[in-house]
């Protein structure tokens, strides 16, 4: 009877592990029949944060990529980029038979179906399931089924079968969430301790290892993560991963993780834990370090060129830019130290005249539209700024900057002001009633002579050369010669650039190459220059530019722009009611420009009167190239063969001993006699109507 009994219970045995298997058989089956291809893995591209860099190498800015609807911080790392210490903590908290089993952990298994059979469904995770879990089960990623683990595994034994253990460690630290909206350990390494991963200490990879089971909870829970990570180290040590003396040191250090203050004993234990900052660790759809309108116009070139898909779908990209980071503190604050008129804003521009390259750019200080780049967007008059080129324009047609022009009332028919005709004016309502030197004229800043070299020289070719220098010119009327056009700051950065580069009007530049994840060019700048004047006219050009700045001494309209050991030329702009403050200015090394103004358009006032772009906008050029060209060479330019200095009397262009030294074409040069007479023009002025009937 016994026998027969044990023989029954032995049968019964044997077919209820029979019918297990067949039933584990055909789930198998049956939760295998639609796997993902593991092909697919290999043309798996994973989202990754585009990362800006400045000139310097420096990490500018993050644009976080866009996975599921939500920004992702994720930046790819090789496993050679990983401290050891920190590989060693993660690998022994996760998975610390990862380098013995061949994707799924017989002891986790074991774990694994007794927590089937008791219904929860959460163990059995290897370093290589959770890879799987990430990747092509992601959908599958929060389910607690049989069917996901079941999944897990077939997959991760095939993983194993394809991949070397090194390959597969590298994915998982590169896929694994790491609370916020961190992905992978670059982002997590820079979201909770603000460093590189190759730099984590023993200390910080068992933080970021006890975060990875629910980071964001535990992110929360600061004490609990000191105990997990003080037990973990003591199984270190039992198991032989680390020594005892380096466990105490990984102890005792003073973890801060990014948003909260702690305090701890000499003995590693918590003294005071406060969150103080919770979203510390989260990285903002654009998350920059400096600059953040060069940021935003970066942005949107890489938009343009690339597509949003590219550069925040699959992202990645590695953008190196011209900001230079020193001159960009220079610039920002300048900014802030400025006094502006009332509900004004700013903008600072600063380039290389060589290249075009951006060096430095703030798009505004005011808060309230600070999407706004007024550097690139404010497309407004220039005032006065204009007037170098008109006086260049004339000089290529063979004037000198002793040339006479007359300082006299002068009008033009325009149906669209009060009896039809427009009357240009000096900004002080004046004039002098005789003839004076285009570079005494250009000092004064005076509009009369500004109008009449226009005239004389053709309005048609005085509209084209500005179109050349990046002014927007609707018509060829003579106000073109005072700030009949428009142009944004940036523009007339890279056309001043032309007086000090020997003539070339070059393309501004903010991005230098851009890569993708596998370090292949996408787009490599090349600088773009364009012959404005010869490099005699561009040189006579710059001379007018400096006795703008030194000729009249304390009386000179740009004197808050000199810079001692420096020299420096440029040109103030007003435009009416004071609307846009401008001052444009070059020196060796930088072509750079300051623009004041409100996003209204509305007339200045700065205690209750009408500010003067001599007064408000030269010290904040100063300010900002003073402290950007710090140290570097800050002399003259030499002059082009051709040129030749003499000094003469500012007013009269006779030579005079105490006169200012100007640079003239050789077969120009003053006699003693009075220079040539004024072009000759029609008298009376002809009466001009422009398309429209305004100006």
């Amino acid at each position: 009877m016994a026998v027969r009994l044990a023989r029954l219970l032995l049968w019964g045995l044997l077919g209820a592990v029979l019918g297990g298997a067949g039933a584990l058989g055909y789930l198998v089956y049956a939760y295998t029949r639609d796997l993902p291809d593991l092909s697919a893995f290999e043309r798996l591209r994973l989202t990754a944060t585009t990362t800006l860099y400045a000139r310097d190498g420096s990490t500018l800015a993050l644009l976080a990529s866009v996975e599921d609807g939500r920004a992702i911080n994720r930046s790819l790392v090789r496993l050679s980029e990983v401290s050891p210490a920190a590989l060693a903590a993660i690998v022994f908290s996760e998975d610390r038979r990862f380098y013995s089993h061949y994707g799924v952990d017989p002891v986790r298994l074991l774990g694994a179906l007794y927590a089937v059979l008791t219904g929860d469904l959460q163990g059995g995770s290897t370093i290589t399931t959770q890879v799987i879990k990430n990747t092509l089960l992601k959908e599958l990623a929060q389910a607690r089924t049989l069917e996901r683990k079941v999944k897990e595994w077939v997959l991760a034994l095939e993983l194993e079968r394809r991949y070397t253990k090194a390959e597969i460690l590298e994915m998982y630290l590169n896929v694994v969430p790491w609370g916020g909206n961190a992905v992978g350990i670059r982002a997590a390494a820079e979201a909770y301790f603000g460093k590189d991963p190759a730099a984590l200490t023993l200390a910080e990879g068992l933080y970021l290892a006890s975060l990875i089971p629910a980071p964001n909870a535990r992110y929360q829970d600061l004490e609990g993560v000191r105990r997990r990570m003080r037990r973990v180290l003591d199984e270190m040590v039992r198991e032989g991963w680390i020594t005892e003396a380096l466990a105490e040191r990984a102890w005792k250090e003073p973890l801060k993780p990014r948003g909260w203050e702690v305090r701890y004993d000499e003995e590693g234990n918590l003294l005071e834990a406060r969150l103080v900052d919770p979203e510390a660790r989260v990285l903002r759809s654009v998350d920059y370090r400096l600059a953040p309108h060069f940021v935003l116009e970066v942005r949107r070139f890489l938009e343009e060129r690339f597509g949003k898909e590219k550069v925040y779908g699959e992202g990645g990209l590695r953008v190196y830019t011209t900001l230079d980071p020193r001159m960009q503190e220079a610039a920002e604050k300048a900014a802030r130290a400025a006094r502006l008129p009332e509900g004004a804003d700013l903008a600072i521009v600063g380039l290389d005249p060589e290249t075009g390259e951006v060096l430095a750019m703030v798009g505004g200080v005011r808060r309230e539209n600070d999407e706004y780049n007024r550097a690139t967007r404010a497309l407004r008059n220039p005032g006065s700024a204009v007037k170098p080129f008109v006086y260049a324009t004339a000089l290529e047609a063979g004037w000198t900057q002793v040339t006479l022009v007359p300082d006299r009332p002068m009008e033009f028919k325009d149906p669209s002001q009060p009896g039809g005709v427009w009357r240009p004016k000096n900004f002080s309502g004046t004039f002098l009633n005789r003839e004076i030197t285009v570079r005494y004229a250009l000092d004064l800043s005076l509009n009369l002579p500004a109008v009449y070299t226009a005239q004389a020289v053709g309005l048609d070719r005085v509209a084209a050369k500005l179109g050349q220098a990046g002014f927007a010119v609707r018509y060829a009327v003579p106000a073109i010669a005072i700030g009949g056009a428009s142009i944004t700051p940036v523009d007339l950065a890279a056309a001043y650039a032309a007086f000090v580069n020997g003539g070339y009007r070059v393309a501004p530049l903010l991005v230098l190459r851009v890569e993708d994840q596998a370090g292949r060019v996408l787009y490599q700048a090349a600088p773009h220059r364009t012959r404005l004047f010869s490099p005699e006219v561009a040189y006579q050009g710059w001379d007018l530019l400096k006795g703008y700045v030194y000729d009249l001494g304390e009386k000179g309209l740009a004197k808050g722009a000199r810079i001692p050991g420096r020299v420096v030329g440029g040109k103030t702009g007003t435009t009416n009611e004071a609307r846009d403050l401008w001052f444009a200015g070059v020196t060796r090394g930088l072509s750079a420009v300051v623009w004041v103004g409100r996003d209204d358009n509305e007339p200045l006032r700065m205690g209750g009167r009408e500010p003067s772009s001599s007064v408000v906008n030269p010290p904040i050029w100063r300010d900002f190239v003073a402290e950007a060209l710090k140290g570097r060479p800050g002399g003259d330019f030499p002059p082009p063969s051709g040129l030749v200095p003499v000094r003469v009397d500012l007013e009269t262009g006779l030579p005079s001993e105490k006169g200012v030294v100007v640079y003239v074409p050789e077969g120009k040069v003053p006699s003693g006699r009075p220079p040539e007479e004024s072009p000759a023009l029609p008298l009376p002025l002809p009466l001009l109507t422009p398309p429209g009937g305004g100006l």
